[in-house]
């Protein structure tokens, strides 16, 4: 009987194959990524405007509480505490965040969102003092002080500057005409350490008395230049209006004073003495 001889075969791929299945990888990564990474952006946006909606719940409710007076944008003189009860002296009671925590169970996950969540988390590993006045510096969203609520850094909503510019800045909801085009809060940045922070307490228009934005937007940009806005997803930030809702707007957009000001009639409208 004869002996059946068994040909061992080779199932090892060869230089060629592999190289070919390297590249078709390659290909299928690099076409994934930028989906993928869409669709990171467009998770980040929809937790922003759920924040900012969560946020305009809180706005309404101080409101309430102070017989229907809107929440102070950058105040002096205002009383605030921390999360242990403590008074907060100036500069941090002057900042919206610790004026609105109360209205959101002192949840600070709400107004540090996505990406800035981490720099909450870097600040609560200070003491309390240190957490206290890191946490007012950085919210995600900026408020829009100057025509809501009032700005003591740049124009004091007094009585004075009412006689030289109109009623410029509302202080009351009945006051404001357009709620569901005023913005409250934008997304904001800002520099922390010398690296580009996620968020700021106040966002500047880009109109006052003259032109104060530059031109055009580019992330290369000092903070201040586009008035502390950050357009993070996909050239578009997240603005909060005083009607409740929340909603992305562009970067042309965030330009048109309608949206900043109660008495602004045209984009680039300007502040001007009666």
């Amino acid at each position: 009987m004869g002996s059946i001889k068994y040909q061992r075969s080779n199932t090892g791929f060869t230089l060629i194959e592999l190289l070919v299945v390297t590249a078709v990888l390659a290909i299928l990564v690099g076409l994934l990524l930028p989906a993928l990474g869409k669709a990171k952006s467009k998770a980040y946006c929809i937790n922003e405007i759920n924040a900012a909606k969560q946020m305009m719940l809180a706005h309404r409710m101080y409101a309430d509480d102070y017989e229907s007076r809107l929440l102070p944008g950058y105040r002096y003189n205002h009383h605030a505490s921390n999360r242990v009860g403590k008074s907060i002296d100036h500069p941090i009671n002057a900042r919206y965040p610790w004026r609105l925590a109360p209205y959101l169970a002192h949840n600070f996950e709400i107004l540090y969102a996505n990406k800035n969540l981490a720099l909450l988390h870097s600040f609560s590993r200070g003491n309390e003092d240190e957490y206290t006045y890191a946490a007012s510096v950085f919210p995600s969203m900026g408020i829009n002080s100057v025509f809501v609520g009032g700005d003591d850094m740049v124009l004091s909503p007094h009585r004075n500057a009412f006689q030289k510019f109109g009623r410029f800045c509302v202080l009351k909801e009945a006051e404001v005409r357009r709620p569901s085009q005023l913005l409250a809060f934008s997304s904001a940045r800002s520099v922390f350490e010398d690296k580009i922070a996620e968020g700021f307490y106040r966002v500047e228009p880009p109109y006052l008395t003259k032109r104060l934005w530059s031109k055009h937007w580019s992330a290369d940009l000092d903070p201040q230049e586009f008035g502390f806005v950050h357009p993070r997803f996909g050239n578009k930030a997240v603005s909060a209006m005083l009607d409740g809702h929340a909603e992305v707007l562009s970067v042309t957009e965030m330009q048109d004073m309608r949206h900043w000001s109660n008495l602004a009639d045209k984009p680039d409208w300007i502040l001007k003495e009666q």
